[in-house]
């Protein structure tokens, strides 16, 4: 599915789950599993992060005399520049790495329904991506074999109306937000 029908569609979910800051969270989220495409807006975001993340823990670290700083920024931007080398739809796409992220999130977010609209943003990317014809390594590391629930193009009239779908739903659920508060 195209990136446009990730962000729309984690949003929403994530929206429905945590209301607005919610619905932001579960966009970002939705995106992420992309950052193993070299190309985009994504990667580039991600390499641009990633060399942020060690020049800081690097000077961060110096400064503040704190090997802790130093250590969570180089490990961070090196992850980063790790992902972005993966193969698309590889182990971003998995169940072992939602599981992961969706952990994460429930460290940095100790409302649980933020933490959940987190997760489901990611969850919906491989749900969507599972629709397509490549599918997806739902099991690795345990299986590289992709598993897919249907045979829906990327860019294909699916894609646009789940897309249509999804901003539809949205506007309903803002909608509905704002009339109750």
């Amino acid at each position: 599915m195209q990136l446009r029908t990730h962000i729309v569609t984690g949003g929403v979910i994530g929206f429905w789950i945590g209301g607005p800051l919610g619905g932001a969270l579960g966009a970002f989220s939705g995106a992420i599993p992309d950052v193993d495409l070299d190309v985009g807006s994504v990667a580039r975001g991600a390499r641009r992060l990633g060399a942020l993340a060690i020049v800081g823990g690097a000077l961060g670290g110096y400064l503040l005399r704190s090997p802790w700083i130093a250590g969570i920024g180089l490990g961070s931007g090196f992850l980063l520049w790790m992902l972005i080398r993966l193969p698309h739809r590889g182990p971003t796409h998995s169940l072992a790495l939602a599981v992961l992220w969706s952990l994460l999130g429930a460290l940095l977010w100790k409302e649980p329904r933020l933490a959940g609209a987190w997760a489901a943003g990611y969850l919906s990317h491989l749900l969507l991506d599972a629709l397509t014809p490549q599918g997806i390594p739902w099991l690795w590391p345990l299986s590289t074999r992709r598993l897919r629930l249907a045979c829906w193009r990327t860019g294909s009239l699916w894609d646009h109306g789940i897309l249509l779908l999804s901003g539809i739903a949205g506007l309903g659920l803002l909608g509905w937000h704002l009339l109750n508060g």
